[in-house]
């Protein structure tokens, strides 16, 4: 069909305006070049996963010796490996993000609001960057972790309004802290444990089974990981911004620097009946799907956490310590490195947490600001006057103050558990709306298939229940 000016449309429901038809862009050639050059989404979720789950989590159970309880995470990141796949089908099919896709389903302006509410009450606290603050505590001998905390708080919205391009920072931001976290832990870890330690370890990764003793708290989080509910959603910001597929015809959030980018309330679609049209989606679907395996999944998930579950492991059976809960975990281990390699493996440790936990922040409130800007330029005219990037900022600096408030009302680990446990409850949603929109909207060639679509539901019906039963059997607050 063609509107008014004879422009080639392509109706997706019947809420919003109907798709533009535009060429779908000519994908890279999936080789280690193109790989590197468009991982940066995939890198984001990577290093988001390198956070609050193992520094606060992964080496208290395994240094409770739960440590046969750490194959449920294999599950999870297979699971989030396919959510993740059907997150970027929507954004690369038409340069939408899923909120904008959530405007296209009835009823009309309810899921854009709704979703936007949930994430910024589940996600809009300070865990990860009060751990980070925390940490920096620890090595510069700060009593008040809090202060520290706060000043972090400010320093992001400073990073990101002294930008030319809010995207590009968060990219260089989180390749850093992913490269050094990981390298780092890994190389102080394999220094630390001995190959029996290890065998334990990797046995429990392997051979289900659950642990006598374990608690509700202890494995709920296992169910979000490597990054989990809204974690997921967001990396249709970070595909559309890197401009994957049909993103390619969309402008970017820029800082306060920079003059600011026209972001379309209505996206494009490609012919869905033309086989060359389908062949470069397809390229751009495989080019997501591998990067998000190598460094989602296996490097910034399975690896990182390995290590974290292996140091906890070794610090309370080599090394005879008591590891408690919380950021005190992170303690126990840096006094380990201390004893083990002297005050430089002791600082380096810190430093490490610091990168671990603090480049998270940055991700999180990102992509909260991203959801509600967004839910405001397509379910209001306000950008009409005032473009997306003053409701990106202003969001941004709400949560920035929010933050600095926050941090005194709880530990970081009460609040990253608290996070975890409605986290389930959201991985279940975003999950079950991701499936329904794919499902729903776009054209029949590019649906997502019945097993993927049974898959997701099977996992989200699962999340959902042990929600449920967390919150009538041990719910944390």
């Amino acid at each position: 069909m063609a509107d008014q000016k004879g422009v080639r449309t392509i109706p997706g429901g019947d809420i919003k305006p109907a798709w533009e038809l535009r060429e779908m862009p000519a994908p890279p050639l999936l080789n280690m070049a193109g790989l590197l050059k468009w991982a940066g989404p995939a890198i984001i979720l990577g290093a988001l996963s390198v956070g609050g789950f193992e520094a606060y989590q992964a080496g208290y159970v395994a240094a409770k010796q739960w440590t046969g309880i750490f194959w449920i995470y294999i599950v999870s990141c297979f699971f989030q490996l396919l959510l993740n796949t059907e997150v970027a089908r929507y954004t690369m099919a038409t340069g939408e993000t899923l909120i904008q896709g959530f405007g296209r389903l009835r009823p009309a302006k309810f899921w854009t609001w709704f979703t936007a509410i949930f994430c910024i009450l589940q996600q809009g606290w300070p865990a990860w960057i009060g751990g980070a603050a925390a940490g920096v505590a620890m090595l510069f001998g700060i009593s008040q972790w809090q202060i520290v905390g706060m000043v972090a708080c400010g320093l992001v919205f400073v990073v990101f309004a002294a930008s030319k391009w809010v995207y590009n920072t968060l990219e260089l931001i989180m390749y850093a802290c992913f490269i050094v976290a990981t390298v780092g832990l890994g190389f102080l870890t394999i220094m630390m444990a001995t190959p029996a330690a290890a065998g334990v370890v990797t046995y429990g990764w392997l051979v289900p089974g659950i642990p006598a003793g374990i608690t509700f708290a202890a494995i709920g989080p296992f169910l979000n990981q490597p990054a989990g509910g809204f974690w997921n959603f967001w990396h249709t910001y970070w595909v559309r911004e890197k401009g994957m597929g049909m993103a390619k015809y969309f402008g970017h959030v820029t800082g306060l620097t920079a003059p600011a980018e026209e972001v379309r309330r209505t996206g494009y679609i490609f012919d869905t009946e033309s086989p060359k049209e389908l062949e470069k989606f397809k390229g751009w679907m495989n080019l997501n799907t591998v990067s998000l395996l190598v460094f989602f999944i296996i490097l910034g998930g399975i690896l990182f956490t390995y290590f974290a579950s292996l140091a906890g492991y070794s610090a309370a059976v080599v090394y005879g310590m008591e590891v408690p809960s919380g950021v005190k975990v992170a303690t126990v281990l840096a006094e380990i490195f201390k004893s083990a390699f002297g005050q430089f493996g002791y600082i380096l440790f810190i430093i490490l947490l610091i990168f671990a936990l603090f480049d998270s922040q940055f991700s999180v409130y990102d992509g909260i600001a991203r959801m509600f800007a967004d839910t405001v330029a397509i379910e209001t005219r306000a950008t009409d006057t005032r473009p997306y990037r003053f409701w990106y900022f202003l969001m941004l600096g709400i949560l920035c103050v929010y933050g600095m408030i926050a941090m005194w009302m709880k530990t970081p680990y009460i609040l990253w558990l608290i996070i975890n446990w409605i986290g389930n409850a959201a991985q279940s949603f975003v999950t079950a709306m991701v499936i329904y929109l794919n499902w729903k909207i776009l054209p029949k060639n590019i649906k997502p298939s019945p097993t993927l679509i049974i898959l997701n539901v099977l996992w989200a019906v699962i999340v959902f229940a042990y929600f449920i039963a967390w919150t009538i059997l041990e719910r944390p607050i």
